[in-house]
């Protein structure tokens, strides 16, 4: 008995999305939902694309820096670094005693200057006092 395989010649089946098609359709669509959900959090209409969310993310964490460190939100990275160095520059300079518009070179020769006279003192001469003098005992004789 050989079976012989019949065509049904029905025109009306449609084909199946392979394997790799299904996952297509799987990942764009996890994608189209995790670009709503991030332009939904940075403040920009759900259809943007991945260009202007990243844009709006951008500028977000540059007000929200620059509003930290007390410089103008609108200021730009340069702006906010050296916003950043002038305020760090003056708290130290001020801290070690120098103006407070002290460069960094001025900074370090008043930090030289103060660590040098910190260690002259212990090591250095002593200056004698005037009035009573005592014998000092010297125990190595």
């Amino acid at each position: 008995m050989t079976e012989e395989r019949q065509d049904s010649g029905c025109t009306g089946e449609t084909e199946q999305p392979s394997s790799a098609e299904e996952w297509k359709g799987i990942f764009l669509g996890i994608e189209q939902q995790i670009r709503r959900e991030c332009a939904r959090i940075v403040g920009v209409p759900e259809d943007s694309d991945w260009p202007t969310i990243g844009r709006e993310t951008g500028d977000a964490t540059r007000k929200g820096v620059a509003k930290g460190v007390g410089a103008s939100e609108e200021a730009d990275w340069e702006e906010i670094g050296g916003h950043v160095e002038r305020t760090v520059r003056s708290g130290i300079s001020n801290a070690v005693g120098a103006s407070p518009d002290a460069d960094w070179s001025t900074i370090g020769q008043t930090v030289d200057q103060k660590v040098r006279s910190f260690l002259q003192d212990p090591f250095g001469p002593k200056a004698e006092a005037e009035g009573e003098e005592e014998d000092l005992v010297d125990p190595w004789q």
